[in-house]
């Protein structure tokens, strides 16, 4: 396997941990009632149109290098 494809695999598999452990600690806020999936889900949504707005995208920098 190629280097790259090898980059893009574990880059995969770390991106696939990090959604579990948000998952588990979206879970456990719920539980312990901190906070609602839909709560989560509202602050997710208003920090990505605040970066948005705000900052460059990965991509974008990216593409400048």
């Amino acid at each position: 396997m190629s280097r790259k494809k090898r980059d893009v695999k574990e880059l995969g598999q770390e991106i696939d941990i990090l959604d579990h452990m948000l998952d588990a600690l979206v879970e456990t806020l719920e539980e312990k009632g901190v906070m609602t999936t839909e709560e989560w889900e509202q602050k997710i949504k208003a920090k990505i149109e605040h970066v948005a707005k705000t900052q460059q995208s990965f991509r974008e920098v990216e593409r400048q290098e």
